[in-house]
């Protein structure tokens, strides 16, 4: 389960730093480095993030609308 958490959190992250690119908010090149970091980071753990996507789309949310507990919850009933 901690690593469905950290999930949850990196992909937000992802999703923060991904609008503040398009929004032109911030250094670009750093955000982008943080961003590139984020993606490594997310990939270390597959299962977990497979969590987090099979039940985003489950339950037709994007990835960075579901908490830990939805994806613990779903897990459970399939």
């Amino acid at each position: 389960m901690d690593n469905v958490t950290e999930i949850v959190a990196l992909l937000r992250k992802q999703s923060e730093l991904e609008l503040q690119i398009l929004n032109g908010h911030g250094l670009a090149i750093a955000t982008e480095r943080e961003l590139e970091a984020t993606c490594r980071r997310l990939v270390e753990h597959p299962q977990a993030l497979n969590a987090v996507l099979q039940t985003a789309r489950a339950m037709r949310r994007t990835p960075d609308a579901v908490s830990a507990r939805d994806v613990a919850v779903w897990s459970c009933s399939a």
